[in-house]
């Protein structure tokens, strides 16, 4: 393939917080991105049309800290909705999505943490989605608020404590839970971030419990869930990569 495509635009906030599954996902496909890494104090670029999605990753801070940064991904959020380019959201990532797009986002009664099965809605969208994913699935969560649905967006799936876990809406597809995570990933986290969890609600397991098989499960929820996601994101993305 020679044909020129625009890159995806990944932005991450906070530098352990890294692309994880979908940097190698792309990459196995040989297609281009570029990463805004916010936690060095790259500026949001509001710019849409060189690039053919934008991916916005996790972060331990609120949405609703309205910090500078966020304001500008809002912004640029609802310029790339107007024009229906893809985009992707992994936790903090689909909170800022479901806010610039008239949703909100609150903190839960207790924090979601751990290995939870998630069971598919049932509408039009999350079938066409989640089409070949196990239903329920196994899906590594790790979050404090909860965001309520934006206009015009259909549910992809719940969890036990959380029943707005996902949606789509037009080509953005958007998740609270935390797909992207190998192995690597999820290890570094509970020596970083360990002393977020405290098993004192049910929806939070115990480090034990999320280090349990923690290879196999990372590699289990890619193959199960993960890898379709971004099949049928990408199959979005083709119609606007072309240079």
């Amino acid at each position: 393939k020679a044909r020129l495509m625009k890159p995806i635009r990944i932005f991450r906030h906070e530098d352990w917080v890294h692309p994880g599954r979908l940097t190698q996902f792309l990459n196995a496909r040989s297609i281009p991105w570029v990463l805004v890494r916010i936690d060095q104090g790259e500026p949001v670029p509001q710019t849409i049309d060189d690039v053919s999605g934008l991916a916005f990753l996790g972060g331990t801070m609120s949405v609703n800290y309205g910090l500078p940064w966020q304001l500008d991904e809002m912004a640029l959020i609802r310029r790339a909705a107007a024009q229906d380019l893809p985009m992707l959201g992994h936790c903090l990532g689909s909170q800022l999505i479901a806010m610039a797009l008239g949703g909100g986002v609150a903190p839960m009664p207790d924090k979601q943490i751990g290995w939870w099965q998630m069971s598919h809605c049932d509408n039009a969208e999350a079938r066409a989605w989640l089409r070949g994913v196990p239903d329920p699935v196994e899906i590594l969560a790790w979050h404090h608020e909860a965001f309520n649905l934006p206009p015009g967006a259909a549910p992809l799936y719940s969890s036990p404590f959380c029943a707005e876990q996902a949606y789509v809406r037009g080509n953005t597809v958007a998740k609270v839970a935390h797909p992207e995570v190998t192995p690597e990933m999820l290890a570094s986290w509970l020596d970083l971030y360990g002393y977020d969890i405290e098993p004192t609600a049910p929806s939070v397991q115990s480090i034990e419990q999320i280090r349990e098989d923690l290879p196999k499960r990372c590699v289990a929820m890619h193959a199960a869930f993960t890898d379709r996601i971004y099949e049928s994101w990408l199959s979005r993305v083709a119609a606007y990569a072309q240079a």
